[in-house]
């Protein structure tokens, strides 16, 4: 099960804004958090070829998690809700999270916590 819904974006506004608007970082760490080696080919696929690239990236994440889904749910969201589902990612790797500030982080935990 991924740590933060697919809508979890909504809630953790400090990552919804570094994985939209540093999009290629967040893929490219992303990649990188899972032992791929060249995560600049994984940004140049996912810029070319979002719903492929994307979804094979993610299950690679979902692999080395253990979490349970198949290509065309990935596929399908990274065509519909593409923001969405690199915010899940960068959430579920932690590949992002040298950016947020530690108030941020904290004030995150915090607001999970009680949920």
């Amino acid at each position: 099960m991924w740590k933060q819904g697919l809508f979890g974006c909504f809630s953790n506004a400090s990552l919804s804004f570094l994985a939209c608007c540093a999009f290629p970082l967040a893929v490219g760490k992303n990649a990188e958090a899972v032992g791929e080696p060249n995560s600049v080919l994984w940004v140049i696929a996912v810029m070319y070829a979002p719903c492929v690239a994307g979804a094979l990236l993610r299950g690679l994440i979902r692999k080395k998690k253990g979490i349970e889904g198949s290509f065309f749910v990935d596929c399908f969201l990274w065509f519909c809700l593409p923001c969405c589902a690199i915010c899940q990612e960068a959430s579920e790797t932690g590949a992002l999270d040298y950016l947020q500030q530690p108030e941020l982080q904290s004030m995150e935990r915090d607001a999970h916590a009680t949920t």
